[in-house]
């Protein structure tokens, strides 16, 4: 695949703060690439530089496997963090700005107002909107001359149900239709629904990056107690059946490797002549993972 964007060695700090250290990331063409981690990861650092909005200390990028250059930007729709238009003026007014600073035609307006669900309003004062309206049109500036690329900044943050509801579809759409999109969220749930590869950031550094299905997988856990939980647990450890073996309030709590189903575990005990007296089945939630991954050592 075409590599779109990457990082080498990117750094960034304030003051005494490093926001992002030696960052390294790929994202190819056609991705859904979510940047995920909780509020003062880096994310947004991170896209300001790629975006142009702020320097970076040391390091690098590369957009279309090009040194970054003005001429990119047309290729590129960003929203980072909040949207930032003339409250006096109606929505295709305050888009009109945006296509003269882009040097875009007037004509891709009706387009993007559509897009987002926004064409019946588009005579409206932004003052008038509700803050999932104003984050739609932030998304419909960011679509302006259909780029190739769109760079989203915690879209959703701040927003109801309903607005998350309605900013996640316009993003899904584009996804659809094959745009590469770059994501920033803090919230897994998000991330999980709309991409298919994730990078993992705390305190600026990168912790894990992959597919969102393998690096965020749900484990199936398996609660079970017999009559010799220390006999058991050790023939656990020393077979291929499981990842992990822990004890909690007295039961053996186990996490299965992949494939592997509780009714293989209760013919294991059985096979070793130990007789299991409570099974429960349960799924490890997407969100502990992320919470183990980034707590504090």
């Amino acid at each position: 695949m075409k590599e779109i964007l990457s990082t080498q060695g990117l750094s960034k700090s304030y003051k005494s703060v490093k926001a992002i250290q030696n960052l390294n990331l790929q994202i190819s063409e056609g991705q859904a690439y979510g940047i995920l981690g909780p509020n003062g990861s880096g994310k947004t650092t991170t896209l300001s530089i790629v975006t142009g909005i702020i320097r970076q200390d040391s390091g690098s990028f590369r957009w279309f496997g090009e040194p970054p250059e003005a001429g990119q930007r047309r290729s590129i729709g960003s929203l980072i963090e909040i949207p930032h238009f003339y409250p006096y003026l109606n929505l295709e007014k305050n888009l009109r700005i945006i296509c003269d600073i882009k040097g875009m035609d007037y004509r891709d307006i009706h387009r993007v107002l559509e897009m987002a669900k926004l064409h019946e309003r588009r005579k409206s004062r932004f003052s008038t909107l509700s803050l999932g309206m104003k984050q739609r049109l932030g998304m419909a500036a960011a679509l302006l001359g259909d780029p190739r690329v769109l760079v989203l900044d915690e879209p959703t943050n701040g927003l109801d149900p309903e607005g998350i509801a309605e900013v996640r579809e316009v993003v899904l759409e584009q996804v659809k239709q094959g745009k590469t999109l770059i994501l920033a969220s803090h919230i897994l749930s998000e991330v999980e629904k709309i991409c298919n590869y994730v990078a993992i950031l705390k305190k600026g550094e990168l912790l894990a990056n992959g597919p969102v299905k393998e690096l965020l997988t749900e484990d199936e856990i398996v609660e079970l107690s017999c009559d010799n939980n220390t006999v058991l647990r050790e023939k656990l450890e020393n077979s291929d059946l499981v990842k992990e073996v822990k004890t909690e309030n007295g039961v053996l709590v186990l996490t299965l490797n992949e494939k592997i189903t509780p009714s293989e575990i209760n013919a294991f005990a059985f096979d070793q002549k130990l007789v299991i007296h409570h099974l429960l089945s349960r799924k490890r939630s997407l969100e502990s993972q992320f919470l183990e991954l980034v707590k504090e050592e």
